[in-house]
């Protein structure tokens, strides 16, 4: 590769629109568009609730949103995913500087873009170290448990608005509380109002899939406070948005101040991108294009840095206009820069158009766009399937209801994932396996009672790879299943065929058994050896104190057919499990056949009539 070219696929590597921009083809350019608009459509009503949700005015929602769409386009891998503003990333930011600054100040306006323009800076960074596969490690169940928990806390702050009445404070139990205690002061024309737009959103989004019902909920908003002054009647409105956009600049912020934003500027990169590497890479199998997870970090990461300096607040990947630009036939990124286009008009022209708008409106579109979050058929699948990830999930849902700060509730279920990760590798799990009946494949006693156990002979396989933590425990489970095996037994067989690596002392552990079998008269096999396992039992001077023979890197099969050649004076039906094995031999015999030739075929035919004549008469 020339120099040249090594330059061109440096550049297509951090700028990915370089690779499809040049074979744009014109017939793209209509549904683009189309999508873009669509787009927009949603964004506008969304994207100004969204930006209350953060606790910024809604005119900021202009501010991230264009800089968002344009920069992933530019750094993202990924032709239909849609990075303006989300409901989960703006709740995060709410509750992380709501502790640092009183909402509503120019300290929490300021602070909130520098959170923004952080979790930029520390995406970048994840991505050009190859940090993206973290995402893979994000429990599912966490991230049920906290999106859910977010969606519950998200709609418990907008029904205040509905209602019309003062929100309390605190999380989510002592806001519930509030709104029960303070029912009677109910503002009923807002309520009204409220209530209509959340009907109106529910039909259109039931009844009529694709009409953007948040714009025209929206709008219908506006006419219903001009036609009848609802400001007079004393519901409140967004009132005046300044027109135009911000210069861009890196937020005013001491040392000090970016230092305590660290944490939370972390917690959003971590969420942000765990809620869009899923709805990427699902865009990507369904339009057969690759996604990189490591430039997906770098495209969130530039969509956030640029809201940050344009004074914005954290933003993220939306799966419901995601999904809409899709619906609408996007082909490509450009969907995404003709939505940051529109936008900005609508921000240096039509923000007038929006000082009627109620918030009891905006409240009813959040709540509606929200509905996707409430995860109830996510948490019955993990109840059904595996308790324990469902107790993961209600944790760290319980924890996002309980703590004032949903970052907090993040760490706290992933420290309680790790707790079980561990307590799940510290256990060796030893199955004791016998042999099914009439082959020579062996399963687990307790999960296949209908097997046999060998006589004389214990074969335990450990059900997860053996290591320091787990392995501790190996030389007293071993013992602990020869005291119950109900017949002395001659031979241990230790089926490794699930350990890649050892580590040291595992190592001393084997060692020990070692010991503890001869003293019993045991004698040990290590069978399925890999690679790894055998040159550090080799280095650690295992291998020479257990035996060669004793530790081989065959399985089972020939381990069980050893044992019954020097121990022939064990009764062991043996003859259906080699009639199994001669039908195998013959069936491979007879597959292989046909592609043959020459010498290799005079081999198989000899070897069929071979196994032919060893074939028991009917």
């Amino acid at each position: 590769m020339t120099a040249a070219n090594r330059e061109t696929s440096r550049l297509r590597r951090y700028l990915p629109f370089l690779g499809w921009l040049p074979g744009y083809q014109r017939v793209w350019l209509r549904p683009d568009f189309l999508a873009g608009l669509t787009v927009v459509a949603l964004l506008i009503p969304e994207g100004m609730a969204y930006a209350e949700l953060a606790g910024m005015p809604p005119e900021t929602a202009f501010y991230a949103a264009p800089a968002g769409l344009l920069l992933y386009a530019i750094f993202g891998t990924s032709r239909q995913l849609v990075v303006a503003v989300s409901s989960a990333v703006a709740v995060m930011s709410a509750s992380i500087i709501g502790v640092l600054a009183a909402p509503g100040s120019q300290d929490f306006f300021v602070l909130t873009a520098g959170l923004a323009f952080l979790a930029g800076l520390f995406a970048i960074l994840g991505g050009l170290l190859r940090l993206g596969r973290v995402a893979r490690f994000f429990s599912e169940s966490i991230l049920v448990g906290f999106i859910f928990g977010l969606a519950l806390v998200i709609a418990m702050k907008q029904l205040p608005k509905i209602f019309g009445i003062e929100a309390g404070s605190g999380n989510f139990w002592q806001r519930t509380i509030h709104l029960i205690q303070h029912l009677d002061e109910t503002h009923l024309v807002t309520l009204l109002v409220g209530s209509a737009c959340l009907v109106l959103m529910i039909v259109i989004e039931r009844r009529f899939h694709r009409v953007p019902a948040a714009l025209v909920t929206l709008l219908f908003g506006i006419a219903v406070s001009v036609l009848f002054n609802l400001e007079a009647l004393g519901v409140h409105v967004v009132g005046a948005i300044p027109a135009g956009l911000t210069t861009p600049r890196i937020p005013p912020l001491a040392l000090s101040q970016w230092l305590i934003l660290v944490p939370g500027a972390l917690g959003i990169v971590l969420v942000a991108f765990a809620e869009a590497i899923g709805p990427a890479r699902e865009f990507a199998a369904s339009h057969d294009h690759a996604i990189d997870e490591d430039q997906e970090m770098i495209g969130l990461g530039a969509a956030n840095l640029g809201a940050g300096l344009f004074q914005g607040f954290s933003i993220g990947s939306s799966l419901s206009k995601s999904a809409a630009n899709e619906a609408a036939g996007a082909r490509t990124q450009v969907s995404g820069m003709i939505a940051a286009g529109v936008t900005m008009l609508v921000a240096l022209f039509l923000t007038g158009l929006f000082a009627p708008l109620p918030e009891a409106t905006l409240a009813a579109i959040v709540v509606v766009a929200i509905a996707g979050m409430f995860k109830i058929k996510q948490m019955r699948r993990l109840y059904r399937l595996n308790r324990a990830d469902f107790a993961l999930a209600l944790a760290t849902f319980l924890g996002v209801l309980t703590f004032h700060e949903s970052l907090t509730a993040l760490l706290f279920g992933v420290t309680l994932a790790l707790v079980v990760l561990v307590a799940r590798a510290s256990q060796s799990r030893l199955s004791v396996l016998g042999r099914e009946p009439g082959r020579m494949v062996f399963h687990s006693l307790e999960r296949h009672p209908e097997s046999k156990s060998v006589p004389g002979l214990l074969v335990l396989r450990p059900e997860h790879g053996l290591y320091f933590a787990n392995s501790s425990g190996l030389r007293q489970e071993v013992r602990d299943r020869l005291a119950a095996w109900p017949a002395p037994a001659r031979w241990v067989l230790l089926d490794l065929e699930l350990t890649a690596e050892l580590d040291v002392p595992t190592v001393e552990v084997l060692l020990d058994l070692f010991e503890d079998l001869e003293k019993a008269g045991v004698t040990l096999f290590i069978v399925n050896v890999h690679g790894k396992v055998r040159d550090l039992l080799e280095r650690g001077g295992a291998t020479e104190k257990i035996g060669v023979r004793h530790i081989s890197p065959a399985g089972l099969n020939e381990a069980i057919y050893d044992y019954v050649r020097e121990n022939s004076d064990i009764p062991l039906e043996l003859s259906d499990s080699i009639e199994d094995g001669l039908a195998k031999a013959r069936a491979l015999v007879e597959a292989h056949l046909p592609h043959a030739s020459g010498s290799e075929r005079r081999r198989l035919e000899e070897l069929g009539r071979l196994l032919e004549d060893m074939k028991p008469p009917p």
